[in-house]
């Protein structure tokens, strides 16, 4: 798991109190604007605890800038997001997960299975067998999940479905209020993605919010039960 964060973006203003009920998941015409233009635009979407979300859209639409700043992992330019009843990023960062987001954060191809669960369960301080009652235990993960890699089985060997799914098991170990998948359809066959999804509804149905953003190639089942937000090219093509 890469551990590299991306610096403060707002000043430290005290510890704000928890609210009584999580709202999940709010943004209302989110942009995110650099100088080489429009990164993400007109972005709203409402999710509770308990939903999962797609985001769907081809390349170049800021699928993966999106899902960082509904992570606290990035400001948005324009519009309002409140996640969990946070509204700064440094706030929403420790009560949300990110599984992967393309090589940059994600399982280590290098280390065994066994070597990524504590790896993550100690930079999430969090014990991995659960004794301390603040995340999952392993086990808890990997049946939430359906993850069956051996514990001695090294990530670069495993088949994509199951990094996937390890991504996702290790993003769940710290019981996060959000969790966030990038390119949950890349290199997946149609029932392997359905393996995928069933592990984040299977998270959503423990209390989270669940988002992940695909290219949209395999449209939802007709009983799926996930909100979907379209990204389209026209707006970030937009001056």
């Amino acid at each position: 798991m890469s551990t590299q964060e991306l610096p403060p973006i707002d000043p430290d203003q005290g510890e704000p109190a928890e609210p009584e009920q999580p709202a999940g998941l709010r943004a209302t015409d989110l942009g995110m604007h650099t100088a080489e233009g429009w990164v993400y635009r007109h972005v709203t979407l409402a999710a509770d605890p308990g939903q999962v979300v797609e985001l769907r859209g081809s390349g170049g639409t800021g699928r993966s800038m999106l899902l960082l700043t509904l992570a606290g992992r990035a400001r948005p330019s324009t519009g309002t997001l409140d996640v969990l009843g946070f509204d700064r990023p440094r706030d929403i960062r420790p009560r949300t997960a990110l599984a992967r987001v393309h090589d940059v954060i994600g399982p280590e191809p290098e280390q065994t299975v066994h070597q990524a669960m504590t790896e993550r369960a100690r930079w999430d301080r969090v014990h991995p067998r659960g004794s301390d009652g603040l995340g999952y235990r392993i086990d808890e993960v990997r049946e939430l999940t359906g993850l069956d890699a051996a514990d001695h089985d090294r990530i670069a060997g495993l088949p994509r479905v199951q990094q996937t799914l390890l991504a996702v098991a290790l993003a769940l170990l710290s019981r996060p209020g959000v969790v966030l998948l990038d390119d949950l359809d890349v290199g997946l066959s149609a029932p392997d993605q359905s393996r995928v999804w069933d592990a984040l509804h299977a998270a959503a149905g423990h209390g989270a919010v669940a988002v992940a953003s695909t290219a949209g190639a395999v449209p939802p089942p007709p009983q799926a039960t996930r909100v979907v937000v379209d990204l389209h090219p026209s707006h970030v093509e937009e001056s």
